[in-house]
């Protein structure tokens, strides 16, 4: 009884979808000329028959209880919302699908092959590279490129294993909480693969800042646990697959690779928030997500800008934490032709520290500069345009390490350990490394004949050797210079007198209000400082002194001016006007395609209706309920099996409410909870099917 009832309402819900489809007289045998096994064309002719009925005969109503087609017309509209479509013979169709793009018919030149290089698995990379993860690459035409060349992209340069069979070198990284390795590429191999998108289908893809500050291309703090390790080239994607089940774990070294320094302080959270970046980057795109990062970012800018702050008050340039109260409301600016107008804040030593490590063994450091600036000798001394006058009074002392001399960079950087251009260069031991970096932190501070001071004896007794002064530890990237030291032997990080650690990159991007850091010579060059022979060590940690005193002194200098203003106001018209051009080029890309074929034809022949663009069968409504829902019940039918995924078709029966995962028995389902029984139980995930079916035939 209870079948035939099922039965009688299934009947009922699919009478109206049968009705719809269109009359035809079914023949009364079949044709032996139109259905056989012979070597013709064979099959059934889809070709309408002509009716033998004249136009003006009627088809009688089929003899059962459900109405004509004619009385159905209005009914069908209301009872029936989610039929699409209707066929109706001699009709004109309403069909017309977009136009494909047009796309080259050339093929793509070959795919640049990376240069040829000697690294072997778990080679560590030297720091200042840009890397991109090759999952978030391979996604670059759906996740990062305009929806109108999306299609091209990925035809050409991704679909069909395409992108891996490209030559990748694969590098590999290790969170901080190791479960897998994010897979690298380098950002020179991004931009050959953009240049061959580019080339061939007349784009202008790059990467942008945004991306970047999403992720897409990032370069990794300098610390032995943070910067990837090589893995190996890949040409497929089987050679991937085996790469990646192969990675070294993250306590792999390198042959001759010395123990590292712990990971700790702002490295290690700056390493943390970029290996969520990454993630991120690799999946799809999240608002909570971006917002949160903008959060992050607006604290870091801060963070940033009060760094600034603190250096002008060092330096006198500033009020200082005893003139806060006497700060004016708008504070002016500062003439850099007098002395510095506020105490020096804290009376310290800048004490500047850059080390040189062999680009192919980074535990060899052959090269150590330390630079010193006593803001003591500041009183009275007029700084000068961007902190001239404050120049001559930096010391500059430069290491050779004796054993590693013969050690010289060529192929990263060009090392020039001979020309030291602030005194004489010293050399020493390895084991007595430490110490004469030691000194350079304590009276008088790195005052020796080789940097021109003749009287050292006159010196130290105008010096109180027993006083601990405040010392500020100055570096550009200066988490890298502090890690060197470690591994000399001599750790700042223990020296009680050590306030803080400052980094001219940092107070360049608070100058000058940019994302990205940017290198020491490219700062010297904005402020006019003749940068000769960089990667000395002794040269570059003079340099970054002066670049500290150039930046503070200038920002001062225009402090509150209209110069400033107008500064300002430029950098962000710069902004906005290459913005404004990426837009505007992405606009007319779009409207490319539409005008180019807007004169071309008349629309040409009508486009068959083809399976492919037929309508899909709309969703089983579901109230109130959570596709991922969970729940344990009993029901009072009988049947034991199991079960997974969503069900294909819902026979909703409107008097039963289904809390199992299938129609009999027990199983998981999609969107059913989990249950037993085949009508009513107790449990969670509740779905409540309303009496409604489509089918398309």
């Amino acid at each position: 009884m209870a079948s035939s009832v099922r039965m009688e309402r299934l009947r009922k819900l699919v009478q109206a979808d049968v009705d719809a489809l269109p009359d035809r007289a079914v023949s009364p045998e079949a044709d032996s000329a139109s259905v056989g096994d012979s070597e013709g064309t064979g099959g059934v002719s889809l070709e309408l028959e002509q009716s033998k009925t004249s136009p003006n005969e009627q088809i009688p109503p089929n003899n059962t209880n459900s109405p004509t087609k004619e009385a159905r017309a209005a009914s069908d509209a209301e009872g029936n919302p989610e039929r699409k479509f209707i066929w109706i013979k001699d009709a004109a169709s309403s069909y017309n699908p977009a136009p494909m793009p047009l796309l080259p018919t050339g093929l793509p030149r070959a795919a640049t092959k990376p240069p040829v290089n000697h690294l072997q698995p778990g080679d560590l990379t030297s720091a200042g590279h840009f890397f991109t993860p090759i999952q978030a690459l391979a996604k670059y035409p759906y996740k990062f490129c305009n929806k109108d060349h999306m299609q091209a992209i990925a035809s050409w340069f991704f679909a069909h294993g395409k992108f891996w069979e490209r030559e990748w070198d694969l590098y590999y990284v290790w969170d901080v909480k190791p479960t897998k390795p994010v897979i690298l590429v380098r950002e020179s191999q991004v931009y050959a693969l953009l240049k061959e998108i580019n080339d061939h289908l007349k784009l202008a893809l790059r990467i942008t800042n945004q991306q970047r500050e999403e992720g897409l291309v990032s370069c990794f703090p300098d610390h032995p646990r943070c910067l990837p390790r090589y893995l190996g080239r890949s040409h497929s994607r089987e050679d991937y697959d085996n790469m990646v089940e192969n990675t070294p774990n993250d306590m792999f070294r390198a042959a001759g690779e010395p123990s590292h320094p712990p990971l700790e302080g702002h490295t290690l959270e700056d390493f943390k928030q970029q290996m969520e970046e990454l993630a991120d980057i690799q999946k799809a795109k999240n608002k909570a997500t971006r917002a949160k990062r903008q959060l992050d970012r607006h604290g870091k800018q801060r963070s940033m800008a009060d760094q600034f702050k603190r250096t002008q008050r060092y330096l006198g340039l500033r009020p200082g934490m005893m003139d806060v109260t006497a700060q004016p409301p708008s504070l002016g600016a500062v003439d850099p032709m007098s002395p510095a107008p506020f105490i020096f804040d804290q009376s310290v030593v800048f004490v500047c520290v850059d080390a040189e490590s062999y680009e192919r063994a980074h535990h060899k450091i052959t090269e150590i500069g330390v630079a010193t600036l006593d803001t003591r000798e500041l009183i009275g001394v007029a700084p000068g345009i961007d902190g001239a006058n404050w120049r001559n009074l930096i010391r500059a002392r430069h290491f050779r390490v004796n054993e590693y001399r013969h050690l010289v960079n060529t192929d990263f950087v060009t090392g020039c350990p001979d020309n030291f251009d602030f005194g004489q260069s010293t050399l020493v031991n390895l084991e007595d490394a430490a110490l004469h970096v030691a000194a350079c932190f304590h009276p008088p501070f790195g005052a020796h004949h080789s940097n021109g001071v003749s009287d050292i004896a006159t010196l130290m007794s105008n010096t109180d050797v027993n006083e601990k002064r405040n010392i500020i530890f100055l570096g550009h990237d200066t988490l890298g210079d502090v890690k060197y030291l470690q591994q000399l032997g001599y750790d700042p990080m223990m020296v009680e007198n050590i306030l803080e650690a400052l980094d001219t990159s940092v107070m360049y991007r608070v100058w000058r209000r940019e994302q990205q850091p940017t290198s020491l010579g490219k700062i010297l060059l904005a402020f006019d400082i003749p940068g000769f022979h960089l990667h000395n060590a002794g040269n570059d940690a003079a340099f970054t002194v002066q670049a500290m005193l150039a930046i503070c002194v200038r920002e001062a200098a225009i402090r509150g001016s209209t110069e400033l203003d107008n500064m300002r106001s430029e950098e962000k018209a710069i902004r906005l006007a290459a913005a404004m051009d990426d837009a505007k080029q992405r606009v007319e890309e779009e409207a490319e395609g539409w005008s180019d074929h807007e004169a071309e034809g008349d629309g040409g022949a009508p486009v068959p209706l083809s399976a492919n663009d037929a309508p899909k069968p709309a969703p089983a409504q579901v109230n109130s309920f959570d596709l991922n829902s969970r729940g344990n019940g009993r029901g009072n039918g009988r049947g034991r099996g199991r079960g997974r995924g969503g069900p294909t078709y819902d026979y909703p029966i409107s008097s039963d409410t289904y809390r199992g995962g299938g129609y009999r028995g027990s199983g998981r389902g999609q969107l059913n909870g989990r249950g037993r029984g085949s009508n009513s139980g107790r449990g969670g995930g509740y779905v409540d099917f309303s009496p409604q079916a489509t089918y398309h035939w």
